[in-house]
């Protein structure tokens, strides 16, 4: 379990444990308490402490007879301590807030918090019905995993302080303190809490000698960066129906060097019966389906373009919209309608060469990229669109070049490009010249082939998902591969090197000058979702869109083909009487496809290296679609039902498993809506054709088994 999740366990999300922690807190006359001490009245172990703060609560059988209780308090959030300009999510207003907490003796527990007003408010829900442990918020609802169940069950115990024994709880003696945490002069017992087997985050407490109460209340977790640490104050002790209970709450959360403090006003207490119902796992009601509110626009603004056919600024604006819900041919047509008017428009312009990109259309997106630059367009997003031309191009010394132009952040990246030696990726064919074939295996829901590096046969993971050839880190030692640079995997990931190798076989392909990322073992395993045995290389789209790619699941078999114009014959076999629909490749190797999930349209990233589950979407597009968040499990994603998938008239699939929770992003760099994301498990039916000369995907029947695999050609 992480630092973080476990605070946040046992603390309730830093909302909960002011209440839950405890119900204690109220203030007694001194010398009312008897217990065995030494010469200054410090209780010798932590029974006689604890056995202190029972019987000033009340007593041990005046607290058994109360089953239940429920505490409503007001929250106030002081401004946060210690935030730089940068913290956007700082606090820097007093915030109120409600809070509501019912909980049992039997362990069962029901958090409500509620924040802000009118359309701001936030409401947040939690609880325990003694077996799972649930949150409710902003209309996903959120299971706790089952070994986590051990920590909800200690937070919902209501009587903390009782049945210790029974419920494995470990407490040790700490050295009494003479100042409290204000600083003022105190006497203050220490109990060290844990468990046995680490199963709960330890914590320490510490008792007002004079009342025998509970004063404050200390959780850390120094091990992490920043560290992370929370301080609970008790005070204004009431009586309730014989019992005392903690009337005001202090909660310091302190993350490195931030600080806020909340403060718990209890406003009622009561011990009255609770509806069972109240600690149950909520029933999600179904949804009906979400507007596309894109889509409403580019309609509205179609027919305000389609009534003025000569007004430039309506035909911008039916451009911008369809570029927004990614309608890239469509947005490009109503572009070029307003450079008629205005062929100077600058938005027209980047709306049209950014289209020429995306359809590889570079010989007519470099002219109109540097008319767009001349009217005005921001100099470092031209610069951007003329790098991934060049990446897809293979012109590394003009990706430098762009890169260098970005600014000294991409000096790094620009540097990689410059540096590569040689030609990058030439391909050579054996054979027929045209055609490689290769037995194709799959393990989960991806695939892989055997292709031969160095003279070594190498597993690889086929993954358009992935830009560049990856290798193992163990694999590029072996091979003693250069390392020319370094950097992290995302923020805060794991550290990759950079590099190339001379060639690669693949069947009777051979492609020589490859830059390669070379990859923590692990790192690999996770990639292939640790389904069977774990590839050793990835081939990603920069060398995979050197060819024609034909994947066939159901024959086992992975084809490449020549895109020469010799080749012509081979490239149509995969083409003829199969069905079409166009893709478009942004950046260097994304590809994206438009499709329609229970009927509603979307723009989905097709990744063949995503292992276990057909398609996943963002939380919008399932809403779209009809389809609503199912019970969620932290760091995990829930599976919900599809009923129909489809590629305009080309591809069509009833009866999807997807995956919810995992894909958030909704809109790419070029500010265009994306959707989802497509696995090879959506294809896996028959044959997928990924036409990189074209920019089409083909569905076709599969073809027949595979013969014995052709020698591999010798890497050049």
């Amino acid at each position: 379990m992480s630092r973080a999740h476990r605070l946040s366990i046992r603390c309730g999300l830093v909302l909960a444990l002011a209440v839950a922690a405890d119900v204690a807190c109220l203030k007694v006359p001194a010398g009312d308490l008897d217990a065995p001490g030494d010469a200054n009245g410090a209780p010798q172990d932590t029974r006689a402490i604890l056995d202190r703060h029972v019987k000033a609560l009340g007593g041990e059988e005046a607290l058994r007879k109360i089953a239940q209780r429920t505490v409503e308090a007001r929250m106030t959030f002081l401004p946060e301590e210690g935030c730089t300009a940068e913290d956007e999510n700082c606090r820097t207003q007093e915030l109120i807030g409600a809070f509501t907490l019912k909980s049992t003796a039997d362990q069962r527990l029901y958090r409500r918090t509620v924040i802000g007003a009118g359309k701001q408010q936030q409401v947040e829900e939690e609880g325990f019905d003694g077996k799972t442990g649930w949150q409710f918020r902003r209309g996903f609802l959120v299971l706790e995993d089952p070994d986590e169940a051990a920590v909800t069950r200690e937070d919902a115990t209501l009587h903390w302080y009782l049945d210790m024994d029974k419920r494995g709880i470990e407490l040790a003696l700490e050295k009494p303190r003479d100042k409290d945490f204000s600083g003022k002069a105190r006497a203050l017992d220490g109990v060290r809490w844990s468990s046995k087997g680490d199963i709960l985050p330890p914590k320490t407490q510490w008792f007002d000698r004079a009342t025998g109460l509970l004063a404050e209340e200390i959780l850390e977790d120094d091990k992490g960066e920043p560290p992370i640490s929370q301080h609970i104050l008790y005070d204004d002790y009431r009586p309730v129906d014989g019992v005392l209970v903690a009337h005001q709450i202090r909660l310091i959360n302190k993350v490195g060097e931030r600080s806020q403090e909340i403060v718990f006003t209890t406003q009622h207490v009561d011990h009255e019966a609770i509806d069972a119902d109240t600690f149950a796992v909520p029933r999600l009601p179904p949804i009906e389906k979400a507007k596309d509110e894109r889509l409403a626009q580019l309609a509205k603004a179609h027919d305000e373009a389609k009534g003025a056919p000569k007004d430039g600024p309506a035909q911008v604006a039916y451009a911008r919209a369809a570029w927004a819900a990614s309608h890239f041919d469509e947005a490009a047509t109503a572009a070029e309608v307003a450079l008629k008017v205005d062929p100077k428009e600058a938005e027209a312009l980047w709306i049209v060469a950014r289209a020429r990109v995306l359809q590889g259309r570079f010989k007519e997106a470099m002219p109109l990229l540097d008319r767009a630059e001349k009217a005005g367009v921001r100099d470092v997003l031209v610069h951007a669109q003329r790098a991934w031309i060049a990446s897809q191009q293979r012109d590394f010394a003009a990706v430098a070049d762009a890169l260098d132009k970005l600014g000294a952040a991409n000096a790094p990246l620009a540097g990689r490009y410059r540096n590569f030696a040689g030609k990058p990726l030439q391909v050579a064919f054996k054979g027929d010249g045209c055609t490689a074939e290769l037995p194709l295996s799959a393990a989960g829901s991806v695939t892989f082939a055997d292709v031969d590096i160095g003279g070594e046969k190498v597993r690889a993971l086929i993954d358009t998902g992935a830009a560049d050839v990856i290798l193992d880190g163990k694999l590029a030692e072996k091979l003693k591969v250069p390392v020319r640079s370094r950097s992290a995997l995302g923020q805060g990931g794991a550290e990759i090197g950079h590099g190339q190798i001379d060639g690669l076989a693949l069947g009777n392909a051979a492609v020589s000058g490859i830059p390669v990322d070379i990859f923590p073992h692990d790192t690999l395993v996770q990639m292939s979702g640790g389904v069977g045995e774990p590839p050793a290389a990835v081939l990603g789209s920069r060398i995979l869109s050197l060819f024609q790619v034909t994947l066939d699941v159901p024959a086992k078999k992975l084809t490449l083909v020549n895109p020469a114009a010799k080749c012509k014959a081979a490239l149509n076999a995969h083409r003829a009487g199969a069905k079409s629909t166009p893709f478009y490749l942004h950046e260097t190797h994304f590809l994206y496809v438009l499709g329609a999930m229970n009927g509603a349209e979307g723009l989905f990233l097709v990744n063949t290296g995503m292992q276990g589950i057909a398609l996943t979407a963002t939380t919008k597009a399932f809403a779209r679609a009809g389809i609503g968040a199912p019970p969620l499990r932290r760091d995990q994603a829930a599976v919900v039902d599809i009923d129909s998938f489809a590629l305009g008239g080309a591809y069509d699939v009833q009866g999807l498993k997807g995956a919810y929770g995992y894909f958030e992003q909704e809109e790419s760099s070029d500010q265009f809506r994306i959707d989802g994301m497509l696995g090879l498990d959506m294809f896996v039916r028959g044959r997928l054709t990924i036409d990189y000369p074209e920019r089409k995907f083909y569905f076709g029947p599969t073809a027949a088994p595979p013969a014995p695999a052709a020698a591999p050609a010798k890497a050049p």
